[in-house]
């Protein structure tokens, strides 16, 4: 992943030294996203806009994250030791809609988005029940999850030429996920449902044609 994100920095870079007149901007952009905090890892995603009047644009957003956690779990006074997998991907794809007040270099705009995501959890257990070393107890957990949410937001775009832009973007996001069992060990379902602020800490890098 780190390899990705020093290319997309590369390749941003590299279209500094291009220039471009107020006549070739057009109605598509492309940009993507990066997370300024914690270990500031990149996530793929792809978010695009078309224009359909001056100031008026369609967004969608692609975006996939995948996490895999391996954990041992040691017999007590023993030499015997298990295994706990977690792993854990999400799809997500946004649509929605922006109004843009550009003036000269700098577009404020505010807008609204529909997000749907599908994705699962997964665990596997060898020789464990996830909490204590059991030698003769393997296991598995595998829970589909689907994802509805509404999104309000705002941002800013900077043009550092006529196509090349940076931009900050805040979320206001009510979102529901659900959580349904394949039993293999038998579980709960899970329903969820959050609401907060996103994309504190976010810089974005686009492009228009």
């Amino acid at each position: 992943m780190k390899n990705i994100k020093y290319l997309l920095i590369l390749i941003s870079f590299g279209m500094l030294n291009q220039s471009f007149s107020q006549d070739t901007i057009g109605k598509l952009t492309f940009e993507t996203r990066y997370q300024l905090r914690h270990d500031s890892t990149y996530l793929p995603n792809l978010n695009v806009r078309y224009f359909f009047k001056e100031n008026s644009a369609l967004r969608i957003g692609l975006a996939y994250q995948f996490t895999s956690v391996l954990r041992e779990i040691n017999e007590v006074d023993g030499d015997g030791a298990g295994t706990v997998e977690k792993l854990n991907d999400m799809f997500t794809f946004n649509i929605g809609y922006e109004k843009h007040f550009r003036i000269n270099k700098v577009s404020p705009y505010l807008g609204g988005e529909f997000q749907f995501g599908i994705g699962k959890n997964e665990e596997y257990g060898s020789r464990t029940d996830s909490v204590i070393f059991i030698a003769d107890y393997n296991y598995s957990v595998k829970k589909p999850i689907s994802r509805f949410g509404v999104h309000v937001f705002s941002g800013v775009d900077f043009y550092v030429f006529d196509n090349l832009y940076l931009g900050r973007e805040f979320k206001i996001t009510d979102e529901s996920s659900l959580t349904d069992p394949e039993i293999i060990t038998s579980i709960p379902s899970v329903k969820t449902k959050t609401f907060g602020i996103a994309n504190v800490g976010m810089i974005k890098v686009g492009w228009r044609f």
